[in-house]
């Protein structure tokens, strides 16, 4: 079982300016990280020892390792908010919310503005995502009072 948080709307738009900047470093780590990966397989996989391409290897897996353990603490940091990153490239993520006693996602993605204007299942995806509305904003319940999260089954 999962803990989670759950968001109203209100709760969650309050959250991404943090969660904008958050997303917006992992989308351009993970696309430095990526350019790396690709310098690197240009390069013979075992340069020869003392050359400049064994020198431009390291610096390149260095790099690589250096850009995951930032994506992993940007990861961390999205998790201590209680969102979920779904798209390391585009940027998209999720809140969990309450809709009608059904826990479903609240979804955002970068370039979005700063209102929630999505909403999907769980097992929705992307493709499922249906509007929120003025008439169903309201609906979507985040944490009882007192509550920290709830266990999602």
């Amino acid at each position: 079982m999962a803990r989670i948080k759950l968001f109203t709307v209100d709760q969650a738009e309050k959250a991404l300016p943090l969660v904008r900047r958050i997303v917006s470093d992992v989308v351009r780590l993970a696309q430095e990280r990526e350019e790396k990966m690709l310098e690197r397989q240009k390069l013979p996989q075992q340069p020869p020892s003392g050359s400049n391409a064994e020198e431009k290897a390291f610096a390149l897996e260095r790099d690589i390792l250096q850009s995951e353990e930032d994506i992993r603490r940007c990861q961390e940091e999205l998790d201590g908010v209680g969102v979920e990153l779904k798209d390391y490239h585009i940027g998209l993520i999720d809140f969990y919310s309450r809709l009608d006693g059904k826990v479903v996602y609240l979804c955002w993605k970068l370039g979005e503005d700063e209102t929630l204007a999505w909403w999907h299942d769980l097992h929705g995806g992307f493709r499922g995502r249906q509007p929120i509305t003025p008439n169903n904003r309201t609906r979507f319940k985040g944490l009882e009072s007192g509550q920290k999260f709830v266990e999602l089954a």
